[in-house]
């Protein structure tokens, strides 16, 4: 039977493990950082959002006719596997209530003991972190967007958390020009890995998520299941 909270079609044989993780780093070590974190005065925000940048795909984008669902993910690859070690760091953003729900079973899947926070700043996951290596788990944190174009004014803010892992968590029955946009937008900051997508049933149009050009993970019914 298929749990709503840990989808059968999370796990899989076909994850790709990562090839980095901070499992290795000392506690102390993450401390040191924390300590220097707090002292330094702040930094001016990156510049990640290049002058011009429009995130908007051209009109004229879409699919090949002839291309399936399938064929894209056999592309793009297997979605990563979720990070294990103690003090490794997922964040996963997305709309609204959209990105701590997606973070819960990303939690899950992990099968680590991972708690779901909800991070702001470096500040925030340097503690985090810390907390995350004392008690020999991995972090999963939330950042809800308030609305589709509120990228470009936190991109300090998101830049300063420097996950391990990036995911955005996408409702396809939203329109894929506003989910384009702060996905891409996101992108531009911090490279996302992967997409945690829900809202098949939704849409006649599911498929259209793989337009991201990342890999994707169904969180609920995929597109025919």
């Amino acid at each position: 039977m298929r749990s709503r909270s840990r989808p059968e079609w999370v796990a899989g044989d076909e994850e790709v493990l990562p090839a980095v993780s901070t499992s290795s780093l000392a506690f102390q070590a993450v401390l040191d950082d924390l300590v220097r974190a707090v002292d330094a005065p702040a930094s001016p925000p990156p510049a990640s959002l290049p002058a011009g940048f429009d995130p908007t795909p051209s009109s004229g984008e879409s699919l090949p006719e002839s291309a399936t669902s399938g064929d894209i993910m056999s592309h793009l690859g297997p979605p990563p596997a979720r990070l294990r070690g103690r003090g490794d760091l997922t964040l996963v953003v997305g709309l609204g209530p959209d990105a701590e729900a997606a973070a819960r079973v990303l939690a899950a899947s992990a099968d680590a003991g991972a708690e779901v926070q909800q991070l702001s700043d470096r500040r925030a996951a340097l503690a985090a972190r810390a907390d995350g290596v004392r008690r020999d788990i991995p972090v999963v944190a939330a950042f809800p967007l308030a609305a589709p174009d509120a990228v470009p004014g936190l991109a300090a803010d998101l830049a300063g958390i420097a996950p391990d892992q990036v995911w955005v968590a996408v409702d396809v029955s939203r329109t894929f020009g506003d989910t384009s946009g702060w996905v891409r937008a996101v992108d531009a900051v911090l490279a996302v890995d992967a997409v945690a997508a829900t809202g098949a049933a939704f849409t006649s149009t599911p498929d259209d998520v793989h337009r991201l050009g990342l890999p994707v993970l169904w969180l609920d019914a995929p597109p025919g299941g």
